[in-house]
């Protein structure tokens, strides 16, 4: 029903007349195309966008988006869900990310603390499978980052600001021609902010800190008039603190280790384009080398208190390799049986190498544990795709990917695993074209590769309790899981409006799903399951309007209807724990509705004023209880001022200081109540304001 309304909606929009709209063109598919005409659910998102609502890092844009949420357990929320569909954590076992990252080329999928946004000039969110273009790594959808390419002519900006939790950041970017066929940039940022918990315990108020560095160059060498060379060296230096929960459930941590999130990445990526009159051949080739430090206090108390003191750390080294090459037909299909076409291929490993540490102390004394793993993954890809056009308005389009993968585990408690295994995704779809209207339907099939669930096959021992045993001995390998598509949608550009809607059904066939099973007394672990079915549908809604010479509004709009098949948990409210169903229950982190609308209004060449709101629903913090979040409700303001060259901004995040919650546990972690099982919250950025000013050469 709601569906209904939203298309009667949609249908009673007028034509409206005036300034056209800006074009947008969309890198993150197989060939380069105008938004206008894209059929796909997608959300693009400009560097005027970014900077108008005064936002340092990607999952502070999420909420903007339809059908896309994030979940925390970090400093930041780098595990993201587009329609119901991602990951949530990673703790000991590898993960292999739903919800791909692509940041300048480079596959950052899984390790989003590099998602910073400085100098960054366009982000697009892909809704929805991507199997025909990026593969396993993309069973939910795609965020993708671009940042300034290196100008024609020399340009330069200065950036600093400041703001309540002693936030302060200072950027500086240098671009322009170097010789008559070389030019470069140069972009350094460095944020720095005390975070938003304070420690009663150690009385300190930068616990859960932030410290944020981003240094970025780009060079782009024009070797013939048919042959350009990018190159781009990025490094991110991030050493956050993570002091995020309390027993009661405030922003006031008791913690006496409080912990950290830290990444160290370098990458390189090179991208090669050479155009001849029938063909375009490209080759990107990136390495990309990071260290990640992840710990937290996991009893979030102090020993003087609860008389136990508890945490963990690990400690990651990821190196990967991509090299994708691709032959694209020159031109558009423009008359009547015109064809054009890509082919590629994909080449991609990925060696993971974990140290993990825990320790409990108590009274008794001090148990530390130690353990270790080594895991790669190899990947090759064939790929191809058409576009056809059957009719003068009507269109075919279709495409294929077909991957194999190689996989090794191996740990120190001796699991020793190899799975290999080829899936295959694609889409066929039928676009018709009218003069400021595109009307499609679309069939895609995605792919998640399986793998071992390594840190429960560790657990198990002779002293395990046997029906535990039996229970993760069934489970110690999970199978691929392939989602089958069904997507409808209009898009449409007129002159001062422009909108689109998509409508969606997803069937999720061995649908993987994350669960945690409880070893007596008090030691987690951690598995995915196959889950017999999944399905995931709903509608996204984006509009842009400009009302007047003065006044912009942009609204969208997501629905989304989830539904877990038959998954096997623990019920850790009866002793021993039981097992339990959570069949036909809505997926975890899958609110029923996300909302965004915004209005900027310039009151004249000088001033203007920016003004946003966002919501979504509540929804189920994980598959294995029943804990939700509260719906949500966010304002966010910036005021700003232009002379010249100078820019000044005076800003407001969450401005209503409205308390939401971005991740949530369920279990017993109290000692002062006897261990009752009771949820525990991670709250978001509370209000927060701000000045930032920039300063153009």
């Amino acid at each position: 029903m709601k569906i209904l309304l939203v298309v009667l909606l949609v249908m009673s929009i007028p034509k409206t007349l005036g300034e056209t709209i800006d074009e947008i063109v969309v890198t993150a598919v197989l060939r380069d195309t105008e938004l206008s005409k894209l059929p796909a659910s997608i959300t693009v998102l400009t560097e005027e966008d970014i900077q108008s609502i005064q936002i340092q890092h990607f999952d502070q844009l999420l909420g903007i988006a339809p059908n896309v949420n994030f979940a925390s357990g970090a400093s930041r929320g780098r595990f993201v869900q587009i329609r119901g569909i991602g990951e949530r954590s990673q703790f000991k076992d590898p993960l292999d990310t739903s919800v791909g990252l692509i940041i300048d080329g480079v596959d950052f999928s899984g390790i989003g603390l590099a998602g910073t946004l400085f100098d960054i000039r366009q982000i697009e969110i892909l809704r929805g499978p991507q199997g025909t273009a990026f593969g396993s790594n993309a069973l939910g959808g795609l965020i993708l980052l671009e940042s300034n390419p290196p100008s024609d002519e020399f340009e330069s900006m200065l950036s600093f600001g400041t703001g309540t939790y002693s936030n302060a950041d200072f950027g500086a970017v240098i671009s322009g021609p170097i010789s008559q066929t070389l030019s470069g940039r140069l972009a350094f940022q460095r944020f720095t902010s005390n975070g938003f918990i304070k420690n009663n315990f150690l009385s300190i108020d930068d616990s859960n800190n932030f410290d944020e560095q981003m240094l970025k160059g780009k060079i782009r060498w024009r070797a013939t008039e048919k042959t350009r060379v990018d190159v781009t060296l990025s490094s991110y230096d991030t050493d956050n603190g993570y002091d995020a929960f309390s027993l009661d459930n405030t922003r006031y941590t008791d913690s006496d280790e409080p912990g950290h999130d830290r990444q160290q990445s370098n990458a390189l990526a090179f991208n090669i384009v050479n155009e001849s009159d029938l063909f375009t051949f490209n080759v990107n080739l990136f390495r990309e080398d990071t260290d990640l430090e992840y710990g937290f206090d996991w009893d979030w108390s102090n020993f003087d208190k609860s008389g136990v003191r508890g945490g963990e750390n690990n400690e990651r080294q990821r190196d990967s390799y991509g090299l994708d090459i691709r032959v694209s037909s020159r031109g558009k299909a423009e008359l009547p049986n015109d064809i054009n076409w890509v082919l590629g291929m994909y080449s991609y490993r990925k060696d993971v190498d974990l140290n993990y540490n825990d320790h409990w102390e108590d009274s008794w004394g001090l148990y530390p544990s130690v353990f270790s793993s080594e895991f790669s993954t190899k990947r090759l890809s064939f790929y191809s795709q058409f576009n056809w056009l059957a009719r003068e308005q009507l269109s075919l389009a279709g495409g294929v990917r077909w991957e194999t993968y190689d996989n090794s585990y191996l740990d120190s408690a001796g699991v020793n695993a190899t799975p290999t295994d080829s899936s295959w995704g694609g889409r066929l779809s039928i676009e018709y074209a009218l003069e400021d209207l595109i009307m499609y339907g679309m069939i895609s099939q995605g792919y998640k590769a399986g793998g071992i669930n390594g840190q429960a096959a560790a657990g198990i021992g002779t002293g395990t309790n046997l029906e535990i045993a039996s229970f993760l001995n069934q489970r110690l390998e999970f199978q691929s899981e392939s989602l089958l598509s069904y997507e409808a949608g209009v898009r449409a550009q007129q002159e001062r409006l422009s909108w689109s809607l998509s409508i969606f059904h997803m069937e999720r066939k061995a649908m993987q799903a994350k669960a945690w099973i409880l070893f007596p007394p008090a030691d987690w672990k951690s598995y995915l399951d196959n889950v017999d079915k999944g399905t995931n549908s709903g509608l996204e809604f984006d509009l842009t309007f400009r009302a007047t010479d003065n006044l912009s509004l942009t609204a969208s709009l997501g629905l989304l209807e989830t539904k877990l098949g038959n998954l096997t948990v623990q019920d850790i409210d009866t002793y021993p724990a039981t097992p339990v169903e959570k069949t036909n229950r809505e997926q975890a982190h899958a609110p029923g509705y996300q909302y965004s609308v915004s209005a900027s209004y310039l009151f004249s060449e000088a001033v203007s004023f920016n003004l946003q709101l966002e919501g979504k629903d509540k929804f189920y913090f994980s598959n294995g209880h029943d804990i939700q979040s509260d719906s949500m409700n966010l304002a966010h303001a910036t005021l700003k001022y232009l002379l010249e060259q100078y820019e000044l901004s005076i800003w407001g995040r969450n401005i209503l200081d409205e308390t939401y919650k971005t991740r949530g546990f369920y279990f017993g972690n109290n000692p002062l109540n006897g261990w009752i099982n009771e949820p525990y919250y991670q709250f978001g950025e509370p209000r927060t304001l701000g000045i930032t000013a920039r300063i153009h050469f």
